[in-house]
């Protein structure tokens, strides 16, 4: 099977890595159905991006990953749709909150557990079994170096992120003898809207703009420089390409080297 007939499904379709991710893999071929919390305006912007690089309508779906039953449904939806399956998942929806540990809700650290963690065990629960029958398929979970070293004030994102570096091994463990692989990305700060709660809760304490703590934060990574989503989206291309099809259980750093300092 070519590329041109492998689909993928991406979460957190209306962010900027989801977005990026979903235009690469349009890209290189491969039809592209996304979901996220609403169609909003950015996934309408992104939906007609890829509708231009590919000429074809985008399959989006709307989905609260928070709920369980909104799972379920997606995946009955997209059965119905694609009644061999998807062959790409991936999980790059997230929550994160920045707050102490005493100050911190078990509502939000349910929520994070949800999106972070429980939401992608559970769409690859549903969506191997069709990989596994076609002897090919792509899991690729979005964790963090979040998921690798600790901030202060994470605690729900850093439990949630490390826990998605282990279900990626052992996705990977068990799968190895069907043919889908299950990789992990580990990046650090990417300058995107998502990151603006956490500079303005750093602002709070230091005095310092978005501006200047971002700043602050590309010197702290050795090669000075942060990695964009167009690079994570490249990324998840080749881990779909025939290059990696004996690559699974990795958890991938994309920090400038910030991991091993």
């Amino acid at each position: 099977m070519s590329q041109k007939g492998r689909t993928a499904l991406v979460t957190g379709f209306g962010g900027c890595i989801g977005s990026a991710i979903a235009v690469s893999l349009a890209e290189a071929g491969f039809a592209v159905v996304g979901t996220d919390r609403s169609l909003s305006d950015s996934v309408k912007q992104n939906m007609e991006k890829i509708r231009e690089i590919s000429g074809k309508d985008v399959l989006f779906f709307e989905c609260d990953l928070l709920n369980r039953e909104n799972i379920d449904h997606l995946f009955n939806t997209i059965a119905s749709e694609f009644p061999s399956g998807i062959d790409i998942l991936v999980n790059n929806a997230a929550l994160t909150e920045r707050r102490s540990m005493e100050e911190k809700t078990v509502e939000t650290w349910d929520n994070e557990m949800a999106v972070n963690l429980t939401a992608p065990f559970l769409l690859s629960k549903h969506f191997v079994k069709s990989m596994k029958e076609k002897g090919w398929g792509r899991i690729i979970n979005m964790s963090s170096t979040n998921g690798l070293l600790t901030w202060p004030c994470l605690i729900g994102y850093c439990t949630s992120k490390t826990g998605l570096v282990g279900l990626t091994k052992a996705i990977a463990a068990e799968m190895a003898p069907y043919g889908v692989t299950c990789n992990a990305i580990c990046p650090y700060v990417v300058d995107t809207p998502f990151i603006h709660p956490f500079l303005d809760s750093l602002k709070k304490e230091t005095g310092q703009s978005r501006e200047e703590s971002l700043e602050g934060i590309r010197n702290s990574v050795p090669t000075k420089t942060l990695t964009t989503p167009k690079q994570i989206g490249d990324y998840v291309v080749f881990l779909c390409s025939p290059a990696a099809n004996n690559m699974t259980g990795l958890t991938t750093p994309m920090d400038g080297g910030f991991s091993i300092v």
